[in-house]
């Protein structure tokens, strides 16, 4: 094994899915796997540990720049060894970079990576400009998942253009499989998974109520029965870092749809895009909102997918015609399913992620 040494730093639930040693989908650990055949590499987690200093902290830093931080986030030291004693660092993301930002001068030694989704979120102003320029100038990397954004850092941040880049998103073709056709799937049944802000789950209220007709199954920890209670649904308490909701029963769930619908808030941030991918693997059609942040330009609306504005009528319409023209449906199923193939998995991910670090 090559002596270089890898570390990844997340927040909870990846390394319980592991010790768990069940079956589970890899992308969510974006090139891990990958590495490890190749350098020493390991996963640490991050603790929750909150006093009122951080607190503080965390909520003037947050109203000031707009930006996800969470002095709460803490590590051991043992794992902080790991991280200074590393060649590469890679950050889950930018909640777990900006836990550890009064860090990062520190770590100017080494290749600190972060996995970027959302971080450039399209609303600046003084505060968040200063914030964003000292992380990039104090990272090595930022590693795009969505195009749109990249697009955007470069334009409005040309200086760092050389520290950008993109590596298309991708899901574990090996787990997520589809394994019915359309005739064998239940049918009039519509599918929604997700847990994150962005989600526009007032919309999702809405068009559950417009379509009495319809059988919606809702994963998420978001909403209760309080919010959502109608004999058309049915609400299943689940998120990724619990294992309420395995990544086999979401397997099943994909499975077992007609259609995954993901509306969205208009957002920079790559919402919804796992979902997305998971779902077209599993040959189920997908409908997700149109955002400025739309992960790549490759995903063509009514051929891979459906991509609408937030209009109810057209939502309605859209699944209706959708669960009623079998030809139409066959043809986005499978148009979806090579792309994945082509295009949007973790082998392609990994490939690149291989390359990229492996440059000098």
């Amino acid at each position: 094994m090559n002596k270089k040494k890898v570390t990844y730093i997340f927040g909870s639930g990846r390394l319980t899915k592991i010790e768990n040693n069940k079956k589970f989908a890899k992308e969510m650990y974006y090139g891990y796997f990958a590495l490890s055949k190749i350098y020493n590499t390991k996963i640490v987690e991050t603790v929750y540990k909150s006093s009122k200093l951080k607190k503080f902290f965390t909520k003037v830093l947050k109203r000031l720049t707009g930006l996800g931080i969470h002095f709460e986030n803490n590590l051991s030291k043992k794992d902080k060894k790991r991280i200074i004693d590393s060649d590469e660092v890679f950050f889950g993301n930018q909640q777990v970079l900006l836990s550890f930002l009064f860090w990062l001068p520190s770590l100017k030694t080494i290749n600190t990576n972060v996995f970027t989704m959302g971080l450039f979120l399209g609303e600046s102003n003084f505060y968040n400009k200063v914030l964003l320029k000292y992380l990039i100038k104090n990272v090595t990397r930022c590693i795009f998942i969505g195009e749109e954004e990249f697009k955007f850092a470069n334009k409005n941040f040309p200086e760092f253009s050389d520290k950008f880049f993109f590596i298309p998103f991708g899901v574990d073709i090996d787990f997520w499989s589809n394994e019915k056709n359309q005739l064998t799937r239940t049918p009039n049944s519509v599918l929604f998974i997700g847990n994150d802000l962005h989600r526009d789950y007032l919309f999702l209220n809405t068009l559950v109520n417009a379509m009495p007709n319809i059988n919606f199954t809702i994963i998420t920890s978001r909403l209760s029965k309080s919010n959502i209670s109608l004999k058309n649904v049915e609400l299943i308490n689940g998120h990724w870092h619990s294992n309420e909701v395995t990544d086999l029963d979401i397997k099943k769930y994909y499975n077992n749809s007609a259609i995954t619908i993901i509306p969205l808030k208009n957002t920079f941030q790559p919402s919804g895009q796992s979902v997305a991918l998971q779902s077209m693997a599993c040959g189920t059609p997908v409908i997700v909102t149109d955002t400025v942040g739309f992960w790549d330009s490759r995903l063509i609306h009514k051929k891979h997918l459906f991509k609408l504005n937030s209009d109810i009528e057209t939502w309605v319409e859209t699944i209706n015609n959708l669960i009623s023209d079998r030809d139409v449906y066959k043809s986005v199923q499978k148009n979806s399913t090579e792309s994945i193939l082509n295009n949007f998995n973790t082998k392609l991910f990994n490939s690149a992620l291989i390359e990229l670090i492996a440059k000098k």
